[in-house]
C-alpha cells in the first residue's frame, strides 16, 4: 500500500513537530502507511551529499523520516545566484523522494518553508496535493506567508483542510478558499496515570467539592476562585492544589474572607493527586487569567467531571458553553461563582455536561483526526 507524505517544516528545534508525529502515528494505526518529509535547513544540496534518504524514524522506527533541503532567498546578488543553483539541486532531491516513496498524496502540514517546494513538485510531477493550514495566515503569525505561492497552492490543491474554524474563515475571507474542511488536531489528556483512594488530596466527608490545581501565581486566577467562594450561596469545599509565589498571600487572604464554602490549600500536588482530585470532585474549575491547557480540560472530561473555565483561547478552542462545560469571562469572580453554583445545584445539568464531555474526548482524539484525514485522502 502506498504511503501518504506528510510534508513538514521544522519547528524551532529543527525537529519534526509533535503534532505531525502524532498524526503519523494515528494514520499508521488506522492502516495508512506514512512517510514524513521534513525540511531540514542543515541538509546539504550538493550532488551526492544531500540527506535525502530515510532515517530510522519516529516511534521506534515505525514512521520513516526523509530530510529534504529547502534553500531560502538570499539577501545579496551573489547569494541569490547561489540560491538559484541550490534551488535546482533541491528540486532534484524532492523529485527523487517522490520517485522512491511514490506517495498517494503530498500533504503540506502548514505552508512554512516547505510550501513552495511542495507546490513546485506537485505542479511539475502532477502529484495530488493536500494543504493543511495550521494558522500561518493569521495576523499573530510572526513569519508572514508568501502570498503568491500560497494562493497558487490554494488553487492547485486537490483538497484543503484547516485545524480550526478561525483558520478556515481566514482562508475564505482573505484568499477566497472554498470547500475548506476543518480537521482539529487531536488533544491528548495531560493526565494518564493510575491512582487510588490514597491519592485524593482531601479527606472525604460527604460534602461537595470544587477542585482546582496548578501553579499558584498571578496568572492562575485562584484569587478569583476564592472570591467566587465568598460570593457563593452554596456550602461546599473549595480545594486548591499547587504551590507557587502567591500561595502564602492567597492562603492568608482566604482565611479572612467570610464564605459559606470552606477553602483548603493542599500545597504541592503530584500528577496522580491531581488526577484523583479531578475524578472525585463535583466540579473542576480552570480560572486562568492567561491560557488554559486544553489537555487538562480533556483530562477532566475523561474522568467524568463537569468543567467550569474562564474563556481563554485554550478553553474556547475546546469547550462548547452549556454543552460540555461552562465558560465565564476572564478576570470576573461573580459569573464564576454563578457557574459553579449552577453545577452544584442542578444535578441534571451537571450530568449532561459530564456525559457530553466524555463524548468529546473521543471526538478530539488523534484517532478521530486520522479518520477525517483518511476520508480526504480516499477522495483523491
Amino acid at each position: 500500500m502506498r504511503p501518504v507524505a506528510l510534508v513538514s517544516s521544522p519547528d524551532h528545534s529543527a525537529r519534526v513537530a509533535p503534532r505531525v508525529s502524532r498524526l503519523a502515528q494515528a494514520l499508521r494505526a488506522a492502516g495508512q502507511p506514512v512517510v514524513i518529509w521534513q525540511v531540514d535547513d542543515a541538509a546539504h544540496t550538493r550532488t551526492g551529499s544531500s540527506r535525502s534518504g530515510r532515517d530510522r524514524g519516529l516511534q521506534q522506527g515505525q514512521t520513516p523520516v526523509r530530510h529534504l533541503p529547502a534553500p531560502r532567498q538570499g539577501q545579496t546578488i551573489r547569494s541569490r545566484m547561489l540560491r538559484r543553483r541550490g534551488v535546482a539541486e533541491a528540486q532534484q532531491v524532492w523529485r527523487r523522494a517522490l520517485r522512491e516513496d511514490r506517495p498517494i498524496a503530498l500533504n503540506l502540514q502548514g505552508f512554512g518553508s516547505a510550501g513552495s517546494y511542495g507546490l513546485s513538485l506537485a505542479r511539475r510531477e502532477n502529484a495530488p496535493l493536500v494543504l493543511t493550514s495550521t494558522g500561518e495566515t493569521l495576523v499573530h503569525n510572526r513569519q508572514p506567508v508568501p502570498v503568491k505561492p500560497f494562493v497558487e497552492t490554494l488553487r492547485l490543491a486537490s483538497a484543503i483542510t484547516a485545524v480550526s474554524r478561525p483558520v478556515r474563515d481566514d482562508l475564505h475571507l482573505r484568499f477566497g478558499a472554498e470547500g475548506v474542511r476543518v480537521i482539529p488536531d487531536g488533544i491528548d489528556p495531560s493526565l494518564e496515570l493510575d491512582f487510588g483512594w490514597g491519592d485524593i488530596p482531601w479527606q472525604i466527608d460527604g460534602r461537595k467539592v470544587v477542585f482546582a490545581a496548578g501553579a499558584v501565581d498571578q496568572s492562575s486566577g485562584f484569587d478569583l476562585l476564592v472570591e467566587a467562594a465568598a460570593r457563593s450561596t452554596v456550602a461546599y469545599r473549595l480545594v486548591i492544589g499547587g504551590d507557587g509565589s502567591s500561595l502564602a498571600t492567597l492562603r492568608s487572604w482566604s482565611r479572612q474572607i467570610g464564605a459559606r464554602a470552606s477553602i483548603e490549600w493542599t500545597g504541592s500536588v503530584s500528577a496522580r493527586q491531581i488526577a484523583a482530585g479531578m475524578e472525585h470532585a463535583d466540579v473542576v474549575v480552570f480560572p486562568n487569567r492567561a491560557d488554559t491547557d486544553p489537555g487538562a480540560i480533556v483530562s477532566a472530561w475523561k474522568l467524568g467531571t463537569p468543567v467550569v473555565a474562564t474563556a481563554t483561547a485554550g478553553a474556547v478552542s475546546v469547550v462548547n458553553h452549556g454543552m460540555d462545560g461552562l465558560l465565564t469571562p476572564i478576570g470576573q469572580s461573580a459569573p464564576l461563582a454563578d457557574c459553579v453554583d449552577r453545577l452544584l445545584i442542578d444535578q441534571p445539568l451537571a450530568d449532561g455536561i459530564s456525559k457530553e464531555g466524555r463524548r468529546r474526548v473521543t471526538d478530539l482524539s488523534w484517532e478521530a483526526a486520522a479518520r477525517r484525514y483518511l476520508e480526504v485522502f480516499r477522495k483523491l
